[in-house]
């Protein structure tokens, strides 16, 4: 049920665990070294930067931190930092994510991880293509390249760190429900649920729901024999076990639902439902650090899934103006771009040269009479434009008169004289 291990020192490995992920991020531009410091960036980190070997290679045993500092010979020695464990040496990409084995030695981090503090995030520099485009329906304005590791860090909700460095803090829960593993020729098939989940998926969280909702709380109002207390532990073993399976139900789901279909979203949305009201009935017999944990967890989902909700509600409005956007066939594209070229020719004999190729016809005629101050009414700017240099030649064709003027020796001596 998790992919926690535990070895014979007692120290902690999570295989598997995702470290960062392809995608759009958001990053205020003093992060990236863009020219508008506050300014927030849409940021692309593409799969084809993610499964290079030079970025995966930097990602293997690197030092394992509580919160982010980067560290290095030109950064914090890792001694004074602290390093609490390491990210093994089994890394690799596994589109979306790009994951490896993650081994914890330090009891305080630990007792963190244990107090509910299960938040990763990589710290790595990197290149910026300040280059837009989309990606999956999403715009991006700056595309990520050659990522190189420098650590991973346990944190709390937010950014921190140097702005030389990035930092990602994209929420990564380590402790994940271990779901069935298909073979190769069962990933390609298709799904059967329009939501993104797979049949094991759809098994799994229903057999996990009926689970909790099943479980109630035992009772006695009688006290407890001296030969019931083991069953009494048992009981509250089941009930933290029901509670710890809703929780991961609900990861599973909510995972299922960064697809941002609409469905998914939905599901997901039940499992966190179910999962808090497992939680909510089994406090009395939970631990109050157990309580905290599941219940952090539970509000990173309900923060993520905000966020899914979101964009499933922008994909279904990109879907509806991709259908209903009018189409144009080449012969009209190349006559408009002409008459846009031969405006913009006329205007520049005017005002001077001006890179109009990004321009549509309509564009070059306002940028033409604010230029030449023509007042007119908005929309008719094409029109005022062409009475207004009907009948005017531009400056530069105007016929000048050239006068060549031969200076002799008598005028010299006349402006200098003779010494």
């Amino acid at each position: 049920m998790t992919k926690r291990q535990y070895d014979n020192n007692g120290w902690l490995e999570v295989k598997d665990n995702p470290i960062t992920k392809v995608g759009v991020f958001p990053y205020l531009g003093k992060e990236i070294g863009a020219p508008e410091p506050n300014k927030v960036y849409m940021v692309y980190r593409p799969a084809e930067e993610l499964e290079k070997p030079e970025t995966i290679n930097s990602f293997k045993l690197l030092p394992f931190i509580d919160e982010h500092e980067m560290i290095g010979k030109n950064a914090t020695p890792a001694e004074r930092k602290g390093v609490q464990g390491m990210i093994g040496e089994q890394v690799y990409f596994d589109p979306p994510y790009l994951r490896g084995n993650l081994k914890v030695l330090s009891n305080a981090a630990l007792n963190l991880i244990d107090g509910g503090k299960i938040d990763l995030s990589p710290g790595y520099r990197s290149r910026y293509e300040f280059i837009s485009g989309n990606f999956e329906g999403e715009h991006y304005d700056v595309i990520q390249r050659d990522l190189r590791g420098n650590h991973l860090a346990l944190v709390d909700e937010g950014r921190t760190g140097p702005d030389v460095s990035v930092q990602d803090h994209n929420i990564i829960t380590i402790d994940t429900m271990e779901l069935v593993s298909m073979s190769e020729a069962e990933k390609d098939k298709p799904t059967q649920d329009e939501g993104g989940f797979t049949p094991e998926q759809l098994a799994q969280i229903k057999a996990l729901i009926v689970e909790v909702t099943s479980a109630s709380p035992t009772t006695d109002d009688t006290p407890a024999a001296e030969g019931d207390k083991t069953k009494e532990e048992n009981t509250t073993d089941d009930v933290e076990e029901a509670a710890e399976a809703a929780v991961e139900a609900a990861e599973v789901a909510t995972e299922a639902a960064e697809s941002g279909e609409a469905e998914a979203v939905e599901k997901a949305e039940i499992a966190i439902e179910a999962a808090e009201t497992a939680v909510e009935e089994a406090k009395e017999e939970l631990a109050q650090a157990t309580t905290d944990s599941l219940c952090r967890r539970l509000k990173h989902l309900r923060k993520g899934i905000g966020t899914m909700d979101t964009i499933s509600v922008l994909k279904r409005k990109v879907a509806r103006l991709e259908k209903d956007k009018p189409t144009m066939d080449t012969g009209e594209l190349i006559k408009q771009l002409a008459g846009r070229d031969e405006l913009a020719k006329k205007v520049s004999n005017f005002i001077g040269t001006f890179d109009s190729a990004t321009m549509t016809h309509q564009q070059v005629a306002e940028y033409g009479v604010e230029k030449l101050g023509i007042q007119c009414p908005k929309g008719s700017e094409t029109v005022a434009l062409d009475v207004w240099m009907q009948g005017r030649t531009p400056d530069s064709q105007q016929p000048r008169a050239a006068m060549d003027s031969a200076v002799g020796q008598s005028s010299i001596k006349e402006k200098w004289g003779t010494k």
